[in-house]
């Protein structure tokens, strides 16, 4: 499978990974909402889009750290909110977040936020909001 076949737009606005069997927005939080979000304020978003039925769906969530190291893909290029290179499939709305909440925690209560300029993870306290987005995945 190519890298273009593997992200599928479908006509009720969702895009589909059709090699993870996942089903991702096309926009970030910060695209959606406007604003950044702290890892507890993105629950207020994920009930947001469930009761929207974003895509005709209400089983959005927050993605995996594994999930979101999938999504990534080096091989691509895409420009994030300050027109800088980020790693994603450019079927997505582009101008998201460089740096992606996700639901893993480690030992301290940190959240793990993906890079999606350079692929690092790295652990943040959940009360901080500068620059941090998501992107709300949910299985296929």
């Amino acid at each position: 499978m190519t890298t273009s076949e593997r992200f599928i737009e479908n006509p009720n606005g969702i895009i589909a990974d059709s090699r993870e069997k996942k089903q991702w927005l096309p926009k970030d939080s910060k695209q959606d909402l406007g604003d950044w979000k702290t890892y507890d304020e993105i629950a207020g978003y994920i009930q947001i889009m469930r009761q929207v039925y974003a895509g005709g769906h209400a089983d959005w969530r927050m993605p995996t750290l594994d999930e979101a190291k999938k999504f990534y893909d080096a091989s691509l290029t895409h420009k994030d909110f300050e027109g800088k290179d980020i790693h994603i499939d450019p079927k997505f709305v582009v101008g998201c977040a460089y740096w992606m909440w996700t639901s893993d925690l480690n030992d301290e209560g940190k959240a793990a936020r993906l890079n999606l300029r350079n692929g690092e993870v790295d652990y943040k306290d959940k009360s901080e909001k500068n620059l941090n987005s998501t992107r709300l995945v949910r299985n296929a």
